[in-house]
């Protein structure tokens, strides 16, 4: 294996800019004060800390529950949007202009509707992920139900397959690689909205503790929980979305 091999594998490349970052965050720490900018160290510190004292789990817990109940629902009503894009034309036409406008509606719409709807209330922040969450999720579904070969369909027609064995066997797996991207998007738009969300009215959760950090003027509890939610999203990405896809190319 070449050197060039062996340093693609060890993501030297990566490191080494990881390295050059670390050491401008370091110097630029020292030239305007741990307020503005802590230093890389004092985050390790501090991450161990909650890790420690349980209060990872605790606000992490509470974020992913509730990013659970948002983005689920979103995904299951895209489920149905694009059932009903493939069974008929009109309710296509219908749900792509809906995910139009919902595309274009921003996120702050949404949280201060959720906040006069639901109040200081767990649901503020479930509402606002799963109008933020199910534009990205159903139109990801609807492209893979419209990019259904046709003439697949055709030739289950010529075999004489039920509506039922046509879209287990053609529609499925057409669509699931579409699903599994919009999912993957989804999420991470998810959390971020979520912690956004979660600024206002909620006393737990990763949106909740960054904010009280920033209040009480701990600037370097804000990046450590920032830091926790780039490892929850890259687990997330590796462990969950990454063995989707390779299972989905096996069973494809």
């Amino acid at each position: 294996m070449s050197t060039r091999d062996w340093a693609g594998r060890l993501h030297l490349p990566t490191l080494a800019a990881l390295v050059v970052v670390l050491a401008g965050w370091t110097l630029l720490s020292r030239r305007y004060g741990a307020y503005v900018l802590p230093a890389p160290g004092s985050i390790v510190t501090g991450f161990a800390e909650i890790v420690r004292s349980g209060e990872i789990w605790t606000h992490t817990a509470a974020s992913l529950a509730r990013i659970a109940v948002g983005f689920g629902l979103a995904v299951l009503l895209s489920l149905l949007m694009g059932l009903g894009a493939f069974a008929s034309r009109t309710a296509r036409g219908i749900v792509a202009d809906v995910l139009a406008i919902l595309n274009s509606t921003s996120v702050f719409v949404w949280i201060v509707i959720s906040l006069i709807w639901f109040g200081l209330s767990n649901w503020a922040p479930i509402f606002t992920t799963f109008m933020i969450t199910l534009p990205v999720v159903a139109s990801n579904l609807v492209e893979g139900v419209a990019a259904v070969d046709r003439r697949l369909l055709e030739m289950g027609d010529v075999y004489r397959l039920s509506e039922y064995e046509k879209f287990t066997a053609i529609v499925i797996p057409s669509t699931l690689p579409y699903l599994v991207a919009g999912t993957k998007v989804g999420f991470g738009l998810a959390l971020k909205v979520s912690v956004v969300a979660e600024i206002f009215g909620v006393t737990s959760g990763i949106g909740y503790v960054m904010n009280y950090s920033r209040e009480i003027l701990a600037t370097q509890m804000v990046f450590v929980w920032a830091l926790v939610m780039v490892l929850i999203m890259v687990a997330t990405d590796k462990l969950l979305f990454d063995t989707l896809n390779r299972r989905l190319a096996r069973w494809r």
